[in-house]
């Protein structure tokens, strides 16, 4: 299981949270969730559905509410709250005065420059940071070791990944290796050209290779626990959620900043490439 981090409480009266984004985002942010559930004595959470699960609850916080349905249904508690939010608007912040917030934390969503984007987060709320905070498994340190490599070739965005012929080398030099060795390749609803790339390419060793693809987050990560020698792949949130069940997570960054969004994890290696890789 992730560690709990040591750091000083405020123990203030409560907190809201409002995180929208990608599942590396939501992942990223677990960190401060998780100082905030330390530090006040109630907790909301606003964030997509889908993510509930991989949230850590302890002494019944935080609550949990699909941030797609507004203000709305939390109006009631945001009197004398502090939020937590990475959305810059100055309607949106008009609104949460109006409804009696007390301090308003606007937190980067997209920096492009400057220190992890986790560190930034805490030194918005002039927090002190430990930078064992970037070695935590936050979803949990479950590894179970086996001969499959994962493979994840795709991201959220094409100027992100690494030309499909790497992965395949990957794949076949793991093969080569040892005749028990197997590789599997994920694919998410964004990754349908790569897939096509996939399926038409032809493999050394072509029975130990197999594809998935989870129809969730909780498929997914259910099947990385079911064992994973390693994990490659593009800066995405598979990558972060691998990283953060402890699995030895290979990140290749082609274009986004390492600096700024290496996930968090204790088994993280940082390839970099430039965007002109082939």
């Amino acid at each position: 299981m992730s560690k709990e981090i040591s750091l000083p409480l405020t123990f203030r009266d409560k907190a809201i949270v409002f995180r929208g984004g990608g599942l590396g985002d939501f992942i990223l942010t677990l960190p401060l969730l998780s100082h905030i559930q330390n530090s006040y004595r109630e907790v909301v959470f606003l964030t997509k559905p889908a993510y509930f699960f991989l949230v850590n609850k302890r002494n019944g916080l935080p609550e949990l509410f699909d941030l797609d349905h507004g203000l709305s249904q939390i109006s009631k508690k945001i009197e004398g709250a502090d939020i937590f939010t990475f959305w810059d608007d100055i309607e949106w912040k008009d609104e949460l005065q109006n409804l009696g917030a007390n301090q308003i934390f606007i937190l980067a969503s997209r920096p492009t420059e400057g220190s992890h984007i986790v560190r930034v987060m805490f030194e918005k709320m002039n927090t002190p940071f430990l930078p064992s905070i970037l070695s935590n498994a936050w979803i949990g340190d479950d590894w179970s070791k086996n001969s499959n490599m994962w493979i994840h070739p795709g991201s959220g965005g094409e100027y992100k990944n690494m030309p499909f012929s790497f992965y395949k080398n990957l794949a076949e030099n793991w093969l080569k290796k040892k005749s028990s060795n197997l590789v599997t390749f994920c694919f998410g609803e964004a990754d349908w050209k790569i897939f096509k790339t996939f399926k038409e390419t032809k493999f050394l060793f072509s029975g130990r290779v197999k594809y998935v693809q989870p129809s969730s987050v909780e498929e997914y990560k259910s099947n990385l626990s079911e064992g994973v020698f390693e994990f490659w792949g593009n800066d995405s949130g598979p990558g972060h959620l691998a990283a953060n069940l402890g699995i030895p997570t290979n990140i290749c960054f082609r274009s986004t900043n390492s600096s700024i969004w290496r996930p968090t994890g204790p088994r993280v290696n940082i390839h970099e490439f430039s965007e002109d890789s082939n």
